[in-house]
């Protein structure tokens, strides 16, 4: 029996072992699992066609541009958006040189390692460069192999600002001052046969050589020196480069080393190095180090990347994390990103991200869209429910029981798409179809309801595109093309109310929202906004006519959101719009604002502080504006995990614990705000380079003491700018502005260039700023000069203009004399006849508008005259009457007393009326035997009693000539002018035919305009019987 009892315990504990290891296995499988799904890979062969094939080593600069050491390609500048080559030693190579080894030091020079021309350094502005090359080679007992100084592979700057360079025969320094300098003879001897792989320093200061013999440890002031020995470590499955140490990384407490064989930690407590216990077969052939920005050990193999942690311990963990690379240099970036320079492969980058955005699934981690994509027409959210309405059914998803529940409907009712979803305040759930309104009875699913459109036409298609209700319960119906129906469930046998809102044709109800104080608000796909009282039944429309008040950028609105009375929240195609339906103000939110696109299809306003919103590039929210928080807003793009082209319209709702969920083609994310918390941004906004005409420059210098210089006639200037980031490169939006020439904001949307030509002399500021990033970093500011010309300087206007003034000086003095006394004639003669002129200039035009016969004004001056009265009556409107005066029978004048007699009658009839006139009458000659009067300030019936004057002086005056006593007669046509018309032909016209009725009537009378033509009398109506 003890005997069976300790056989039952021995099971029993050897069951909880395995089941211990079980779980311990399963939980790193987990582990393993979620860590890998946080890792996200990309090449730069993707993007870039001419992305590097081999890199050998990279290397970021102060600005944070990244350096890339190449093969095939030689030396390349990679600011997220384009690779830029670097043309080194022109002269000394016909060929791309292959760059070995690339390194910037604690100045931001640039040191270049080359495959067989040594070692190149390209000073801060990458224009200046540097050479030394050490021609020489020397055999290697090791190999055989012949090694070459001019055969860079490894550099490394130390805590002694010495730069250290690492070849196939040796290794060499070069000082502070930029000389070369020479090892110790004792150093010399020690390391000028062995191949140096990589060089490095602990914090100690003691220097490390991966070299082909092993590990040689090296004191700071190069006195002492160790070599460690691959030999002296006992493991098994020693290959024959054993004794070569390729790589190797200093940490606290040790150093560890890689071999052809495996990887390997030098204890300083210990002073013995160790081989890795287990999993030496995977991380063979290791070619460099490095440590994650976790602390975790990165090891790059030829065989792909592997991280490695707990090392030493039961719980070690080797983790493959890109499969089938020869990996050859590992750079961590500050802002967390890591590179991977390969052979064959090119340049890969990759990130570490947590999940911020999670799929939406039940407990057997299904999302309900694994066969395939669905369109999510809407979304509701209600006591811990998720309703979405997808193209033939209503989805439902129970937040506390993790489940996914499908609710048909009948299957002749011909639905197509769900756009509306609501569950009223009874606890009834309503969609709202294309094929009409469905009710959820349980189990039995969507059952339509018919009655809220019983006094619709029977041929009005029963579509229905939104649905909200209002806090007594009443349903808002959007149908498409016939308006808003409103419904009370609670009175069911009641049709709904129908109002004539966005009846267009193409137009409907894309969405409504109800805001606090009980006001409808709805949006349309083409007519605009629309608020609908329900206590008044009142229908007001926000559009883009200049009617409006406001006026709306857009009519096309997709949903709205009404979260409190002074804040109404619009979706459109030009971006976020806000409405303060108190003071009418509308404000406007686009990419220039930093929004992933105009097209903004989803809002959400439930957050305290912000609100949430979708585009059709991204999820973006906007904080609010307050005392100590300027208003911003975040983007969320396809990088940090938002497939951006499979984003739903009207399908972003949050619950009351704050939980957030999006709907995409490809299910639900679900996100909290809190796990969003906006990264501090180390990465900076620089200028990538400048391009002035055909000039090219990589790095320059300005500030607002020493502004850059930009020389006279140039004609392009192009400033191209980038945050060095490198994750977003391509979802980054910026603007800027050229302060001296705007400040108005110019908007770039996703281009990283600026370009001015041109430029006007002066002093210029280019600030660029970037409008996407959630926490963006400072603006950049480039401080410009543009030169003037050499002519265009005050000095050498002021030296023209003394040498021109000295030579017309001497000029002048020289005719001065003579220019006086012929200037003395000149203005003797000049004023005679300038007097003589006057006087004749006068007599011409005096002769010009007087008649030559009667003095009397002419028609010309007759003209100006009636011009003159008509401006003087627009400001009195004074009457104003015309008269046309003909002599009668004036022919038989001539024929009887000859053309002398005639010319006498004229004279005497224009001096007879002359003196009978007032000062302010106008008589002058129109032609012949006719003259033409206007009487200011006298309306027609003065004028005829002035006319009936003249007409019995004439008749009463007898014209002497010599023996002959001759006695005339005239005759009058009046008419006054209104204010209406003031063409003078017309008037004169008109009292041309009253004249021409007083000739046809016997002459010698006054006949009036009026008369001929009386106005019609008003003709009362007789009253109905």
């Amino acid at each position: 029996m003890a005997f069976m009892l300790k056989l039952c315990r021995l099971s029993c504990w050897f069951s909880g072992v395995v089941l211990l290891g079980i779980l311990v296995c399963s939980t790193a499988l987990q582990v393993q699992a979620k860590e890998q799904a946080k890792i996200r890979f990309s090449s730069l062969a993707d993007e870039f066609p001419n992305a590097p094939v081999t890199s050998f080593t990279m290397a970021q600069d102060q600005q944070g541009f990244i350096w890339l050491a190449n093969q095939l390609d030689g030396l390349q500048r990679f600011d997220g958006y384009q690779l830029e080559a670097f043309h080194l030693l022109k002269a000394a190579a016909s060929e791309e040189l292959s760059i070995s080894t690339v390194l910037v030091d604690d100045k931001d020079r640039l040191w270049v390692g080359t495959w067989g021309y040594g070692l190149v350094m390209l000073a801060p502005d990458r224009r200046t460069q540097q050479h030394w090359q050490l021609a020489g080679s020397l055999a290697q007992p090791a190999n055989g192999q012949l090694g070459n100084l001019d055969q860079i592979q490894a550099t490394f700057q130390d805590q002694q600002q010495r730069l250290w360079v690492g070849t196939t025969a040796g290794v060499y320094f070069i000082d502070p001052q930029l000389q070369r300098q020479q090892l110790p003879p004792a150093l010399l001897q020690l390391f000028e046969k062995l191949r140096i792989w990589q060089i490095s320093q602990s914090s100690d200061g003691e220097l490390w050589f991966a070299t082909s013999a092993g590990m040689v440890q090296v004191s700071v002031d190069l006195t002492r020196q160790r070599i460690w020995s691959m030999q002296d470590v006992d493991y098994p499955g020693k290959t024959s480069r054993y004794l070569e140490v390729r790589t190797l990384l200093p940490v606290a407490g040790g150093v560890w080393l890689a071999s052809s064989d495996g990887l390997f930690l030098l204890e300083h407590s210990s002073q013995t190095i160790k081989p890795l216990p287990h999993h030496q077969a995977q991380v063979a052939r290791s070619n460099t180090l490095a440590l994650s920005p976790k602390g975790q050990l990165l090891i790059g193999t030829s065989d792909g990347l592997y991280q490695l942690q707990a090392p030493f311990s039961y719980r070690q963990q080797l983790q493959k994390l890109l499969h089938a690379v020869d990996v050859r240099d590992v750079l961590s970036d500050p802002n967390g990103l890591i590179w991977l320079a390969t052979r064959n492969r090119g340049v890969f980058t990759l990130s570490v991200r947590q999940d911020r955005f999670n799929l939406l699934t039940d407990e057997q981690q299904r999302s309900h869209f694994e066969q395939g994509l669905h369109r999510i027409a809407s979304q509701y959210y209600h006591r811990g429910t998720l309703w979405l309405g997808l193209e033939q059914h209503v989805l439902s998803f129970d937040m506390e029981q993790k489940q996914w529940k499908m609710h048909p409907f009948p299957e002749d009712s011909q639905v197509r798409l769900v756009t509306g979803l609501t569950v009223d305040p009874s606890g009834d759930t309503w969609a709202a179809t294309n094929a009409g309104l469905f009710r959820l009875e349980g189990k039995k699913g969507f059952i339509k309801e018919i009655r809220p459109f019983s006094l619709l036409n029977n041929e009005v298609d029963i579509s229905l595109m939104s649905l909200s209700h209002s806090s007594d319960g009443t349903l808002n119906l959007g149908l498409w093309q016939h308006g808003l129906i409103r419904w009370q469930p609670q009175t069911p046998d009641q049709p709904g109310q129908q109002f004539d809102i966005a009846r267009h044709q193409s137009d409907g109800i894309q969405q409504s929202a109800v805001s606090p104080d009980g006001l409808i608000w709805l949006t349309s796909a083409s007519s605009g906004l629309y608020r609908f009282d329900p206590e008044d039944q009142s229908i007001r429309q926000f559009n883009t006519a200049t009617s409006s008040l406001p006026v709306l950028p857009t009519n096309n609105l997709p949903c709205v959101a009404a979260p409190t009375n002074h804040e109404i929240w619009l979706c459109s195609d030009r971006g976020l719009l806000k409405l303060n339906p108190e003071t009418q103000q509308l404000t406007q939110w686009t990419t220039a604002d930093g929004l992933p696109d105009q097209r903004v299809i989803a809002i959400e306003a439930r957050s305290a502080d912000s609100l949430w919103l979708t585009t059709r590039r991204g999820l973006a929210q906007l904080q609010y504006a307050n005392q100590n928080q300027p208003q911003q807003i975040r983007s969320f793009v396809e990088q940090d995990g938002i497939p951006s082209l499979l984003l739903e319209p009207r399908a972003l709702t949050s619950d009351a614990n704050g939980s957030f969920y999006l709907g995409t083609a490809k299910g639900v994310l679900s996100f909290s705000p809190k796990d969003l918390i906006a990264p501090k941004v180390t990465a900076k906004l620089a200028l990538s380079a400048l391009q002035l005409d055909n000039h090219r420059y990589w790095q320059v210098q300005s500030s607002e003491q020493q502004p850059l210089r930009i020389p006279a006639g140039h004609k392009m200037l192009n400033f191209s700018f980038s945050l060095l980031d490198f994750e977003h490169s391509k979802f980054h939006q910026y603007r800027y502005r050229l302060r001296g020439l705007s400040d108005e904001w110019r908007h770039q949307s996703h281009q990283n260039s600026a370009s001015f030509s041109h430029l006007p002399p002066g002093r210029y500021t280019l600030e660029v700023e970037v409008v996407s990033a959630s926490n963006p970093p400072p603006p950049l500011r480039i401080y410009l000069q543009v030169n003037r010309h050499w002519w265009m300087y005050k000095l050498v206007w002021l030296l023209a203009s003394l040498t021109v003034l000295v030579l017309v000086a001497l000029v002048i003095r020289l005719r001065l004399q003579r220019l006086q006394r012929i200037a003395g004639k000149l203005n003797k003669l000049v004023s005679e006849r300038t007097s003589e002129l006057a006087q004749a200039n006068q007599q011409l035009a005096l002769q010009a508008r007087t008649d030559f016969l009667t003095k009397l004004p002419n028609r010309l001056a007759f003209d100006e005259y009636y011009k003159m009265i008509q401006r003087q009556r627009s400001r009195n409107f004074e009457p104003l009457t015309l008269v046309m005066i003909d002599i009668d029978y004036f022919k038989k004048i001539n024929d009887n007393y000859g053309h002398e007699a005639g010319d006498i009658v004229l004279a005497t009839i224009a001096a007879i009326l002359q003196q009978r006139l007032r000062q302010q009458d106008i008589l002058a000659r129109f032609g012949g035997e006719e003259f033409v009067l206007l009487l200011p300030d006298t309306s027609d019936t003065g004028a005829v009693i002035i006319c009936e004057m003249l007409r019995l002086a004439l008749q009463q005056q007898i014209i002497q000539y010599q023996q002959h006593q001759i006695s005339v007669t005239a005759t009058f046509g009046v008419a006054e002018l209104d204010l209406q018309n003031q063409d003078l032909r017309y008037w004169q016209n008109a009292a041309d035919e009253a004249l021409y009725h007083g000739k046809a009537q016997g002459r010698n009378q006054v006949v009036l305009y009026a008369d001929l033509h009386p106005p019609m009398p008003d003709v009362e109506k007789e009253p109905q019987r």
